[in-house]
């Protein structure tokens, strides 16, 4: 149970929130709403200002194409962008991934080195950190969320992310009760231990966008098998740079921007996220109704959106991929997987969906890039057959395929592909978490999913993770292992060598097909400022840099 102190914590959070909130409108069917702030010299969502002006009337409309699954950073077993991108606003993170991981910057933390010969982490905290409350963030709170998140009890599908912390084992369970790696050396200097060697930034790049701190004063008394379902989510309070204000389940969320933030407060007064069609995200920029979203435009919209005067970005490297995903349990021969990667038409779909603007890649090391060893794809029908016909493929087997509306042209073509080489697909259209859940279960064989590449080899690693059942259901341990000598690697020439035999293991067992590289475009309105259409794809956006031209 909760002490009274921590309840009237929370109840005054929300209290405050409820006479804050009342001349912003009420709300109505299975609206949620909260807190954007409880303490004195907190400035509330509905009247944000910072030191330099009012922004309490500025709006900025943002789509997402696909709804996040939960505004509990742990309660969702996807792992998606959308997820992230929701998530990374409310709650407050150690540090900012730069555009496809280019760099890593301060946030939660000021900044940070290794200690004990490269098995640890020393991150200095921003003593300006406060959480929406505006109790500092300390540590403290650091330490509370790993042991919660590593502790058996607690229901949390990606754990496994944090597994290369001490005192963990492969699953990213505690060994013993509090065992995780992770302790407060003072009020603000966190450390964290890993079990080899472990470059910091690499630590970051992979695994920072998991790891969200949560109020050990709201939520230190809850039992940790009891936290999912707790009141606490209807309201949350977080320490990131937006305040929650109220949430329509799978369809919009209002948040504030909170005053106190480290980094800045934004400089807008209502940031609302609206789930969009697809097809409807350009048209909407352009009628006035949308500022910006979230989901890669494609080349023939972006030529459109030209044309409408709309503002359009493009990234220089091609760093959005194509992702098919294979349940390796339920397609477990690789020559079968094999088959599928000769068979699929890459260039066509780099045509049809990327008006030729992308390359055709052999694994997910973008093609041309630092770590890329040269492997390269060809279409070979002729192939394709041959696999199958050597892994005695019964032709009159179906495999079911889930795809987002957004894939679905991209699904038929494929359909249409395997089809030519002997393999039979059925198509359903679902969300992208029945997709992600299907997968995890064995109800789907088969998937499409888009994602952001990185120049640092390992961006991909969760996808191949056999303790992670997310994506693939992989149970070979061979990509882990390699993964972990590559990222304990400090000598750059040995770590290229490793990289290549990484490269080679993928090719050769094809766990999953990488359709294709392509370039990104980014569309916003002419009075959204402060805004990288590009920052999104590695699961975070500065929002704090964000703000109106009127």
């Amino acid at each position: 149970m909760r002490s009274g102190k921590k309840i009237a914590a929370w109840m005054l959070a929300a209290a405050m929130a409820t006479g804050l909130l009342a001349g912003c409108g009420g709300s109505s069917g299975n609206e949620t709403t909260a807190a954007a702030s409880a303490a004195e010299g907190t400035t509330a969502a509905s009247t944000a200002t910072d030191k330099t002006g009012d922004y309490s009337d500025k709006v900025i409309t943002y789509g997402l194409t696909t709804a996040w699954d939960t505004v509990n950073p742990y309660g969702s077993t996807s792992g998606s962008i959308y997820q992230n991108l929701v998530c990374d606003k409310l709650y407050d993170r150690l540090a900012f991934i730069e555009e496809a991981g280019s760099g890593v910057s301060p946030r939660a933390a000021k900044s940070w080195e290794s200690a004990d010969d490269g098995k640890a982490a020393i991150f200095h905290l921003d003593e300006n950190a406060k959480w929406h409350d505006g109790q500092p963030v300390t540590a403290k709170d650091w330490v509370f969320t790993a042991q919660l998140i590593t502790n058996p009890k607690f229901d949390y599908g990606l754990r496994s992310e944090f597994n290369t912390w001490a005192g963990t084992d492969e699953n990213g369970l505690e060994t013993a009760e509090k065992s995780v790696g992770v302790e407060a050396v003072d009020d603000y200097t966190l450390k964290i231990s890993f079990k080899n060697v472990t470059p910091v930034e690499d630590w970051l790049i992979l695994h920072n966008k998991y790891f969200y701190v949560l109020p050990e004063h709201l939520l230190g008394d809850i039992a940790p098998e009891k936290m999912k379902d707790d009141e606490f989510w209807k309201a949350p309070i977080g320490s990131g740079p937006c305040t929650f204000i109220s949430e329509l389940s799978g369809s919009q969320l209002e948040l504030g921007s909170f005053a106190d933030y480290q980094l800045g407060a934004p400089q807008f007064g209502k940031l609302i996220l609206k789930v969009i069609a697809s097809t409807n995200t350009i048209t909407s920029i352009a009628a006035g109704e949308m500022d910006g979203f979230y989901q890669q435009p494609t080349t023939d919209d972006a030529l459109a959106a030209k044309d409408m005067g709309l503002t359009v970005t493009e990234s220089s490297e091609p760093t959005f991929v194509g992702v098919f995903l294979i349940n390796n349990q339920n397609v477990s021969d690789k020559r079968i997987r094999q088959a599928m990667s000769y068979a699929i038409d890459k260039e066509l779909l780099i045509e049809q969906n990327l008006q030729g603007k992308g390359v055709a890649p052999a694994t997910c090391v973008i093609p041309g890039s630092e770590y890329d060893c040269g492997l390269t794809w060809s279409r070979d029908v002729d192939k394709a057959k041959e696999l199958l016909a050597e892994a005695g493929w019964d032709s009159s087997r179906k495999l079911k395929m889930a795809v987002t509306s957004a894939r679905e042209s991209m699904a038929a073509i494929i359909q249409q592909n395997l089809a030519e080489a002997g393999i039979t697909i059925d198509v359903q259209t679902v969300e992208l978490a029945t997709m992600f859940s299907g997968l995890q279960d064995g109800t789907y064989d088969l998937g499409i999913c888009g994602s952001t590449a990185m120049s640092y080899p390992l961006w991909m690693s969760g996808y191949y993770d056999n303790k992670n059942a997310t994506y693939c259901q992989i149970t070979d341990t061979a990509y882990a292992e390699l993964q972990d000598k590559i990222a304990a690697e400090t000598d750059e020439a040995k770590k290229k060598e490793l990289v290549n035999e990484y490269q080679q293991l993928l090719w050769d067992e094809m766990p999953l097909v990488m359709l294709y590289n392509g370039y990104i475009f980014g569309v916003q309105s002419e009075r959204f400022q402060g805004y990288n259409a590009f920052e999104g794809g590695v699961n975070n956006q500065a929002v704090w840099k964000w703000s109106v031209k009127e």
